[in-house]
């Protein structure tokens, strides 16, 4: 094929092709580019009498500008990682790196040839604490709604019932409790556990920062009862009947409990002697008692016919 013309015209074009390519590559790496790198920080020999009581961040970013060709050997790089030695950079209980002594720090690394735009965060400010932590009792902030024919069960709770407090300042640990984050659910259909940050004062660090959260959820199944009418108020020499004597109940368990919801169900519907009225010939008719396991609870009606009887 090479020997046709057909054959030397598209081995021509490929020749041309990768020459082109060639030239586009050389002057696209001699073009100035932008890119970010991420360097991982680590805090190294900090004693096990110590705390850290400022957030680390796990990265600082790093904006970078320079040539292509001085660009290479960043993209196909391992990671870039900064660890401060805590014997070489704390004074007392604090030390801080600021924005030019974190650029110092990367130029160092980097070299010449290439320009650091900028860095974020774009200082380090950490403080420690010898003190010893304080044990406080987790409560969770949660406002969780179920989806239709489903309940909570239980309490939203937190696998860990406490954490510990540590401050450089000992007073600001002198709290009763510590909350989580707000969670806010609608429409939960099964059973989840989330993990939710905890909420802490600027100068205070919990440990763990963070717990599990659960929420309990099962599907509602519908049952029905009757229910005996019980008269109150009534004076004496008196009898007040109703008619029925009985009276539908209707109400939603959760599936845990559906087999054994019928063993003692505690209603109480009762019928009050000093709501009749003249105006009506019927009594009203509440439901005064209901197990608390039992959700959507409602009578059949809300008033009955009646008899009184002297």
């Amino acid at each position: 094929m090479a020997n046709t013309p057909k054959g030397r015209n598209f081995l021509t074009f490929l020749l041309f092709l990768v020459i082109s390519a060639v030239l586009w590559v050389v002057m696209t790496l001699n073009e100035e580019s932008q890119r970010d790198l991420r360097c991982r920080v680590t805090i190294s020999n900090i004693p096990d009498s110590v705390t850290r009581v400022s957030p680390l961040p796990e990265y600082i970013n790093v904006s970078l500008r320079s040539r292509g060709t001085d660009m290479l050997k960043y993209i196909f790089s391992e990671e870039m990682k900064m660890n401060i030695d805590y014997r070489n950079y704390v004074t007392g209980n604090h030390f801080i790196l600021n924005e030019p002594a974190l650029k110092a720090f990367f130029r160092s690394r980097i070299g010449a040839g290439v320009q650091i735009q900028s860095v974020t965060p774009d200082s380090l400010s950490i403080y420690f604490t010898s003190a010893k932590g304080v044990k406080v009792p987790v409560k969770v902030d949660a406002n969780v709604v179920p989806g239709p024919q489903f309940a909570i069960i239980g309490k939203v709770r937190s696998l860990t019932d406490s954490v510990m407090l540590y401050a450089v300042n000992p007073k600001d640990t002198k709290v009763k409790s510590i909350t989580t984050r707000p969670i806010v659910l609608n429409n939960v259909r099964s059973s989840q556990t989330l993990k939710v940050g905890l909420v802490t004062d600027p100068n205070v660090r919990a440990v763990p920062d963070s717990v599990e959260v659960h929420i309990d959820v099962e599907p509602l199944i519908s049952k029905t009862r009757m229910v005996d009418v019980t008269p109150v108020n009534v004076p004496a020499g008196v009898r007040l009947i109703t008619v029925p004597p009985q009276i539908e109940v209707y109400y939603m368990v959760p599936m845990s409990i559906y087999k054994s919801a019928d063993s003692n169900p505690k209603f109480k519907v009762e019928a009050d002697y000093n709501s009749i009225s003249p105006s009506t010939d019927k009594i009203a008719v509440t439901l005064t008692k209901t197990p608390k396991d039992f959700l959507n609870v409602f009578l059949e009606a809300d008033s009955v016919d009646y008899i009184i009887e002297r």
